[in-house]
C-alpha cells in the first residue's frame, strides 16, 4: 500500500513538474550591485546591494524587518535567475558554435562573412528573451512552460534550420568550385551532406540533454518561484507600492 501511494505522488509531482505556470511578469536584469525589474527597456523598480529599494527611481525609507525582506527576495532571484539563464543560453550557443566551427576556412571571405552575419542575426533573435554577458543576466517575462517551449518548439527547428540552409549554400558554392577540377562532386556531394546531418544531430543532442536539465530541475525551479512570490506577497503588504509591480506571478 505503501508503494502504491508513493508511485501516486511520485506522478502527481512530476505533473505539477512539467506543468508549472509560475513566471516573470516583467523583464529581470540582474547584475553585481543592482538587480532591476523592466519593461520595455525602463526601469520600473531596483534593488541596489540586495537592501536598497527603488520604485520609479524613487529611494524608499525602509525599516529594518522591510529590509531583510528585500535582502532575502533579491538574494533569492540571485540564486534562481542565472541559473535559468544558463540553460537557456548554452544551448543556444552549443548550437551555433559547432555550425561557426564547421563553416570555419570554408567558402570565400564574403560568403564566410555573410554566414557569420546569418548566425549573428540568429544568435540576436533568439538571445532577446536571454542574455548572460559575464556576471550580468537578463531574464525576459516567461513562465517555465515558456522556456521549456523555448528549448523544445523554438530553438531546435530555428538551430536546424539554419544548419542546413547553411551548409546548404556552402555546398553550393563547392559544387560551382568542383564543376571547374577535376575532382567527382557526385562522390564528395553525399559526403558533405552527411557532415550536415551529423551536425544537426549534434545540436539536437545537446538541446535534447539542456531540456532534459530543465525537466529535471523544474518542480525544485517552481518551488523556488513559489516561495519568492510570497515574499514577494509580505512585501507588498508591507509596502503596498509593490503592488503595481507584481513581478512573480502565475501566467497562463
Amino acid at each position: 500500500m505503501r508503494l502504491v501511494i508513493f508511485s501516486l505522488l511520485i506522478c502527481v509531482w512530476s505533473v505539477q513538474a512539467r506543468d508549472c505556470n509560475m513566471g516573470f511578469g516583467y523583464g529581470l536584469l540582474i547584475s553585481p550591485e543592482q538587480i532591476r525589474i523592466m519593461s520595455n527597456d525602463r526601469t520600473l523598480m531596483q534593488i541596489n546591494h540586495d537592501a536598497q529599494l527603488f520604485i520609479q527611481g524613487e529611494w524608499q525609507d525602509l525599516s529594518e524587518a522591510d529590509t531583510a525582506l528585500v535582502t532575502e527576495y533579491s538574494q533569492g532571484l540571485r540564486k534562481f535567475v542565472p541559473e535559468i539563464v544558463g540553460i537557456a543560453v548554452d544551448g543556444v550557443e552549443l548550437g551555433l558554435s559547432s555550425m561557426e566551427r564547421m563553416l570555419s576556412g570554408v567558402g570565400s571571405r564574403s560568403q564566410q562573412a555573410e554566414w557569420n552575419d546569418l548566425i549573428r542575426e540568429t544568435t540576436f533573435q533568439l538571445m532577446s528573451r536571454f542574455v548572460r554577458s559575464g556576471d550580468h543576466f537578463y531574464l525576459a517575462p516567461q513562465s517555465l512552460n515558456e522556456l521549456e517551449h523555448f528549448l523544445n518548439g523554438e530553438l531546435k527547428p530555428q538551430l536546424n534550420n539554419l544548419a542546413r540552409h547553411s551548409f546548404g549554400a556552402v555546398w553550393e558554392a563547392l559544387r560551382d568550385t568542383l564543376q571547374h577540377t577535376d575532382a567527382n562532386f557526385e562522390q564528395t556531394d553525399p559526403q558533405q551532406w552527411d557532415a550536415v546531418g551529423h551536425l544537426v544531430d549534434r545540436i539536437n543532442s545537446g538541446l535534447d540533454e539542456k531540456a532534459s536539465l530543465l525537466e529535471e530541475k523544474t518542480a525544485l525551479f517552481c518551488q523556488r518561484l513559489k516561495e519568492l512570490n510570497e515574499i514577494e506577497s509580505q512585501l507588498q503588504q508591507r509596502l503596498p507600492q509593490l503592488l503595481a509591480y507584481d513581478l512573480v506571478v502565475q501566467k497562463n
